[in-house]
């Protein structure tokens, strides 16, 4: 089997801490504009040594990143690296301005955060009149005849009953794709842990992601902290395999004063060091870096997850979403296969191409 390369792929930048909102479910509790944030040139050769490194896709995103000055010309340079540009917005500052600056630079992908229908998104923001702000921001990108557009919207306890509603006015609008993800107990979620998808009401998620899914109106793109295996897994993962958290192995997050961790949703624990103390190359080339996933094996795992067949594919899901939810990288209870076999419930066959991975993979490793 050929060996696994370890490279930065695809990369979440927290260009600024700063932001115009003060969601519930920020995953870092974002506000306030960092001191000690990347200057310009800092910013800059940091592309520049990711570009080096293979970085195919790099996101901005923040706080707010159309609140960082400079975005322009991180873009640019990003796209003069060769490297694919994607940026993650509230929508409040998005202007027809704006969109066409997206087009000029050449963002392959430009994601809209709508989480409700306009009280309960307004109610998530904490803005009065960002539903109205998102929904523009999403009308304008329509209208510029952009189809590298996406809603996002996380999902909780607040607005699971409106995904049918949601995606109605995302179909309205003109928005042709919609990624669904979980909220989970990190940054300012910490304080609303009542407002995370309670473990009674994922199956009411996946439900309606079904039915959404068959009624074809909407392409779904499903985040990486939902389904897995199961019966409903195989269906809305489309029967391909999900392959488990790719943090530090081909995925990195950078907040906006050069931390570095695996994935920018990971809390503060997993922190592998900071580009102004060690090169972003020294850190990710690490022998000992980022050993939750580069040095996963069946032991990494607890409760149901260490025994289970599955874990040397999805080696127990989404990290964020297992360590929030059970204090472990590999315990996850937002787990369809797992819900099931808690229940009882009918195993499915597995496809003969999960039947063949599993063969291969006898042992858990990186991948």
């Amino acid at each position: 089997m050929t060996e696994f390369k370890f490279y930065p792929k695809s990369v979440v930048w927290e260009v600024t801490f700063a932001c115009n909102m003060r969601c519930l479910h920020c995953g870092t509790a974002a506000g306030k504009k960092r001191p000690d944030e990347l200057s310009t040139e800092e910013a800059l050769n940091l592309i520049d040594e990711l570009a080096t490194l293979g970085t195919e896709e790099i996101t901005l995103s923040g706080g707010e990143p159309l609140m960082r000055t400079d975005w322009r010309e991180l873009a640019k340079r990003i796209r003069e690296k060769g490297i694919e540009a994607a940026i993650i917005s509230n929508g409040y500052l998005v202007t027809e301005e704006i969109v066409d600056d997206f087009v000029r630079l050449g963002f392959n992908d430009a994601g809209v955060s709508f989480d409700g229908t306009k009280e309960t998104h307004n109610y998530i923001r904490q803005r009065e009149d960002s539903w109205q702000g998102a929904y523009n921001a999403l009308k304008l990108l329509a209208d510029n005849g952009n189809q590298f557009f996406c809603a996002v919207t996380q999902v909780s306890n607040i607005n699971l009953g409106e995904l049918h509603e949601i995606k109605n006015l995302l179909v309205n609008v003109g928005c042709k794709v919609w990624r669904i993800q979980l909220c989970t107990a990190t940054g300012r979620m910490q304080e609303h842990r009542n407002l995370v998808l309670t473990l009674d009401n994922l199956p009411m998620l996946i439900d309606t992601m079904l039915e959404i899914k068959e009624e074809g109106k909407i392409l779904l793109d499903v985040g990486e902290n939902i389904g897995y295996y199961g019966c409903k897994g195989y269906k809305l993962w489309d029967d391909m395999p999900y392959f488990g958290c790719y943090a530090g192995t081909r995925i990195a997050g950078i907040e906006s004063n050069g931390t570095v961790k695996g994935c920018l949703s990971m809390p503060e624990d997993f922190v592998e060091g900071n580009i102004r103390d060690s090169s972003f190359t020294e850190i990710w080339n690490n022998p000992d870096g980022f050993a939750y996933n580069r040095k996963f094996t069946r032991e990494s795992a607890e409760g149901i997850c260490h025994d289970c067949k599955y874990l040397p594919l999805c080696r127990g899901g989404c990290t964020t979403t297992s360590f929030s939810a059970s204090g472990c990288v590999a315990n996850n209870p937002y787990c369809i296969y797992r819900m099931d076999v808690e229940e009882g419930a009918p195993l499915p066959e597995d496809t003969e191409l999960v039947t063949s991975l599993l063969s291969r993979f006898e042992t858990v490793e990186a991948k």
